[in-house]
C-alpha cells in the first residue's frame, strides 16, 4: 500500500472489499447476539440497611449504645452477613433443606457492599426469577437480625441468670441471720445496746465503702470514720459477751439486706434489659422484585459486537489490502507498466444473477453462453455509457496507431478470467456501432467462445483459412447468421451498425496450435482483410498460459492491448506478460483496465459515467 493515502482512498479501499467487510461485520454481530441469548437471564434484587443503636436504647440500663461505632462496625458486619451461619438461616427461612448444599447455594446468589461515607449495607440477591431475588434478600435481612439480636441479648441474659442466682444466695443467707438472732434475743431477752451499737457499726462501714469507692484509704473522711469505727468496735469490747455476739448477728443482718436490696435493684434491671434488647439492624430500603434483567446487558453486547465487528472488517479489509499485490487504480498501472490506460470499462453485471455470484463471489472463470449474451452492448439494458467507454478505448488505441489505415489489434490479457473475450466482442460491436467495417477474429484455438456467444459453427475458421482449407471470405459470418445462431432479432436490429461486424471463428482445433500459426501465410491474409476491413481484431490466448497471443502479435497485428482486471492477477503477471510481447518484437499499445466501479476508480475518474448519463439523457 502506498504510504500517503487520502481519505478518499482509505474509502476505496474499504468500498472494494465491502462483501468482505459486511460478511465479517454480520458474522460478528450476530455471533454477539448468539452469545448474549445463550447467557442465562439474572435479574437482581437490592436492599438497603442501617447498623445504628435505636435512641431509646441509650435510656436502657446494661446497655452498650455509647460504646458503639458504627464506622468500625461496618466492616465486621459485612463478614457476618456473608459467613455461613446467616446463609443457613436464610436457607431455612426460604423453606430450603439444611445442609451445607442449601447454605452454600444461597451464599453464592447474594453479596454485600458498604456504601461510601456511610454505615449503610447494600444487600444485592442474583437470580433467574425476580421474585425469587427479593425473597433471597428479605431472608437474609431476616436471618441476620434475628443473628444480631440473639448475639446482643446473650450477654444481658447470662448477667440476668448471675444476679438471679446471687440474689437467692444472699436471700438464704439473709433468712439464716433472722432466724439466729431471732433465737438469740428470745434466750437473751436483756440484750439490746450491742446491737443498737451493732448496728451503728455496720452503718459506718456500709458508708466507708461507698467511700472506698470515690476516695483513697488516706482520704480524710475515710480516716474520719476509721476513727468512729475504732471507738464504737471499742464500746463493744466493754459489754457482756451475749451484747458483742448480738451486735455481730445485727452487723451481719444489715450487710446482707443491704446486699440484697442491691442484687434486687440488679435484678429488675436486668430483666427490663433482655425485655427491652433490640436489634441494630434497621431497613432503609425494602427489597422489590426488578422489571428488567441486569444480565446479558443486550444493548450494551450488541454495542460492543457492532463495534468490534466493525473494527475487525477494517483490519480484515487492509490486510487484505497490504498482502494484494494486484493493481487496482490508473496512476498505479501506468507507473508501474510505463504504459498508459487506453480505456477503462466499467463492471458490467449479467442479467443472470448466479452467474455474477459465481464470477465474482466464487471466482468462477466464464460466465455461460446466455449470461454472456447479457452483457454485450447490444442488449437494449444497457446506456450509451458503456458504449461509449469502448468507443474512447478505440479511440485512445488510434490516437497511440497515429495511421488512418485499416488496424488489426491483437487483445489478450496476462491470465485467465480477466475479461478479454468480452473486451474483444464488446468492442468490435461498438466499432461496427460507430460505421467502421469490423472484423471479430476467434484467434484462441485453445478454448474458444466466441461461437458459442454469437451460436455460430466453429468450422472453417481462422484455423482452416491459415491451414490453406478454407477461403477467409467462405468462413467470415454476419448478421444473418448471428440471427440463425440464437442472439434476439429485434435486439441486433435496433442495434444500428451490426450490418457491420463480421466474425471469424477459430475453425477446427489442430493438435499443435503453434505450429500452424507459424507456418501461416500471414501477410497475403492481413492484407487481403485490411483491404475489406477497417479494423480486425484478434480475440487471443493469455500472454502467460500460451505463445499464440505472442505469435499472432508478431505476424498479425499493429499492436497488443492487454486486459487487466482490477485486483485479478498479481502485478508482476501483468509486467512479465508487457514484456514477453515487447520481447517478440511486438508492439505494446497499453492496458485496459476492466471491471472497474466506478465508486473504485477515484474522483478524478468515476464522476465521469455519472456526469455522462445525465447529460445524455436531457
Amino acid at each position: 500500500m502506498n504510504a500517503d493515502l487520502t481519505l478518499y482512498d482509505y474509502w476505496r479501499i474499504v468500498n472494494r472489499r465491502k462483501w468482505i467487510a459486511l460478511l465479517i461485520f454480520s458474522v460478528t454481530v450476530f455471533s454477539t447476539l448468539f452469545y448474549t441469548r445463550l447467557q442465562p437471564t439474572v435479574y437482581r434484587s437490592q436492599a438497603l440497611i442501617k447498623i445504628k443503636p435505636p435512641v431509646s436504647y441509650s435510656r436502657i440500663a446494661g446497655s452498650v449504645a455509647e460504646e458503639f461505632d458504627p464506622w468500625s462496625a461496618v466492616a465486621t458486619e459485612l463478614k457476618v452477613i456473608t459467613s455461613s451461619e446467616i446463609s443457613e438461616r436464610a436457607a431455612a427461612k426460604l423453606g430450603m433443606p439444611s445442609g451445607a448444599k442449601s447454605a452454600s447455594e444461597i451464599a453464592g446468589s447474594y453479596k454485600v457492599e458498604r456504601l461510601t461515607e456511610s454505615n449503610l449495607i447494600a444487600i444485592s440477591a442474583y437470580s433467574s426469577d425476580p421474585v425469587r431475588a427479593a425473597d433471597i434478600v428479605l431472608a437474609v435481612i431476616a436471618a441476620y437480625r434475628d443473628f444480631d439480636l440473639e448475639q446482643k441479648s446473650m450477654q444481658a441474659r447470662k448477667t440476668l441468670a448471675d444476679i438471679s442466682a446471687r440474689k437467692d444466695e444472699v436471700e438464704d443467707n439473709l433468712r439464716t441471720l433472722e432466724r439466729r438472732k431471732q433465737n438469740f434475743v428470745e434466750k437473751n431477752p436483756k440484750t439490746g445496746l450491742g446491737a443498737a451499737l451493732a448496728n451503728q457499726l455496720a452503718d459506718l462501714e456500709i458508708k466507708k465503702r461507698e467511700l472506698l469507692q470515690k476516695y483513697t484509704p488516706n482520704h480524710p473522711d475515710i480516716l474520719n470514720l476509721n476513727q468512729r469505727i475504732d471507738v464504737v468496735e471499742s464500746k463493744l469490747e466493754e459489754i457482756p459477751a451475749q451484747e458483742v455476739t448480738l451486735a455481730r448477728i445485727s452487723r451481719e443482718l444489715r450487710m446482707q439486706e443491704d446486699l440484697y436490696t442491691t442484687l434486687n435493684k440488679q435484678h429488675e434491671e436486668a430483666k427490663l434489659g433482655v425485655s427491652s434488647m433490640v436489634s441494630f439492624v434497621s431497613v432503609v430500603n425494602r427489597p422489590v422484585p426488578e422489571s428488567a434483567p441486569i444480565s446479558p446487558n443486550r444493548k450494551l453486547n450488541m454495542m460492543v459486537g457492532a463495534v468490534l465487528g466493525l473494527f475487525i472488517a477494517v483490519m480484515v479489509v487492509f490486510l487484505l489490502e497490504n498482502l494484494d499485490v494486484s493493481i487496482s487504480t490508473i496512476e498505479d498501472i501506468e507507473d508501474f507498466m510505463k504504459l498508459p490506460v487506453l480505456g477503462i470499462i466499467p463492471n458490467i453485471l449479467s442479467e443472470k444473477h448466479l452467474d455474477n455470484w459465481l464470477t465474482q463471489v466464487f471466482k468462477k472463470e466464464r460466465y455461460t453462453v446466455d449470461a454472456f449474451r447479457s452483457v454485450l452492448i447490444v442488449n437494449k439494458n444497457y446506456s450509451s455509457g458503456v458504449i461509449e467507454s469502448y468507443h474512447t478505448l478505440r479511440t485512445n488505441i488510434m490516437s497511440h496507431l497515429n495511421t488512418k489505415e485499416s488496424v488489426s489489434l491483437v487483445i489478450s490479457s496476462a491470465g485467465a478470467a480477466e475479461g478479454k473475450t468480452l473486451t474483444a466482442v464488446n468492442s468490435a460491436l461498438a466499432s461496427a456501432h460507430s460505421g467502421l467495417k469490423t472484423l471479430l477474429v476467434d484467434a484462441d484455438l485453445r478454448r474458444p467462445a466466441i461461437n458459442d456467444i454469437f451460436g455460430t459453427k466453429k468450422a472453417p475458421g481462422l484455423s482452416d483459412v491459415l491451414a490453406g482449407k478454407a477461403d477467409w471470405r467462405e468462413a467470415v459470418l454476419e448478421s444473418a447468421d448471428f440471427i440463425m445462431g440464437g442472439l434476439d432479432f429485434d435486439q441486433l436490429m435496433r442495434f444500428s451498425g451490426i450490418e457491420n461486424l463480421k466474425v471469424l471463428n477459430c475453425g477446427t482445433q489442430p493438435e499443435n496450435v503453434v505450429d500452424v500459426l507459424n507456418s501461416a501465410n500471414w501477410r497475403d491474409l492481413m492484407e487481403d482483410l485490411k483491404s475489406e476491413f477497417d479494423l480486425i481484431i484478434f480475440d487471443a490466448p493469455p500472454v502467460l498460459l500460451f505463445v499464440d497471443a505472442l505469435v499472432i502479435a508478431k505476424h498479425a497485428s499493429d499492436g497488443v492491448v492487454l486486459v487487466y482486471k482490477a485486483g485479478k492477477i498479481a502485478r508482476g503477471a501483468l509486467k512479465r506478460a508487457g514484456d514477453q510481447i515487447s520481447g517478440a518484437n511486438a508492439r505494446m499499445l497499453g492496458v485496459v483496465l476492466n471491471g472497474v466501479r466506478a465508486s473504485e476508480m477515484g474522483p478524478q475518474y468515476g464522476y465521469y459515467y455519472k456526469d455522462y448519463k445525465n447529460y445524455a439523457h436531457r
